[in-house]
């Protein structure tokens, strides 16, 4: 176990159908989200020099235990959020287009994942930028809404 209790474990390898869960920290996007049915391009949007996007294992763990991994990651950001939900995507929608996905576990969860953008690093600034947001208008289309559970 780690520090916060959760068992940590050799997860199997990826699976094409496998889901990820992409954490939705902005009540706005949440609300968009939950409104049209489409996820907003903005919840797959990192920061400028971001080489990937962090996502969960979905089908490896119980929802209440991912949505408490979640909730952990918005108490511990600066100012802290809330959780809202998941912007879920499959491992074969997200490794199109020239992305990669690989399982990255960390010390404080096992099920962490990154979609690796895999930009060619001489891109740079603006185009790079744009090159960002077409990944995530990509990544978007391919999602789904999916609430976290309610206490």
């Amino acid at each position: 176990m780690n520090r916060k209790g959760i068992r940590m474990c050799r997860l199997p390898d990826l699976t094409d159908n496998e889901r990820l869960g992409r954490s939705i920290f902005s009540r706005r996007l949440s609300k968009r989200a939950q409104s049209s049915g489409q996820i907003p391009r903005d919840v797959f949007l990192e920061s400028h020099d971001a080489e990937s996007i962090s996502v969960d294992r979905m089908d490896r763990a119980l929802v209440s235990e991912m949505a408490s991994l979640a909730e952990d990651r918005a108490r511990d950001r600066i100012p802290s959020k809330k959780f809202y939900g998941w912007a879920i995507i499959t491992v074969l929608s997200a490794s199109t287009n020239g992305r990669t996905v690989e399982a990255t576990p960390t010390a404080d969860n096992a099920y962490h994942t990154d979609i690796f953008l895999n930009i060619d690093e001489n891109i740079v600034g603006k185009e790079r930028r744009d090159e960002q947001k077409q990944h995530a208008v990509q990544l978007a289309a391919c999602s789904e809404w999916q609430d976290r559970p309610r206490p």
